[in-house]
């Protein structure tokens, strides 16, 4: 599978993406039960993804979308 994470420029002063990087190579989180090869193609940071920053626990209230192209 190839993976690509697309995040916001806002949340790398609280975020730096590692945890992202671990998930992907034990296969926990969205990527359990994916039993293929995980191959990360693209980490980028775009910004003005939202208008404002929310709070941690705002964020982890979020569902996680995973989508297979």
């Amino acid at each position: 599978m190839k993976l690509g994470i697309i995040r916001c420029m806002q949340t790398e002063d609280y975020c730096p993406g590692t945890t992202d990087f671990k998930m992907i190579r034990e296969h926990k989180g969205v990527f359990e039960g994916i039993n293929e090869e995980i191959e990360l193609i693209v980490f980028s940071i775009v910004a003005d993804v939202r208008p404002r920053k929310l709070s941690l626990e705002q964020e982890s209230s979020w569902s996680v979308r995973r989508t297979r192209l």
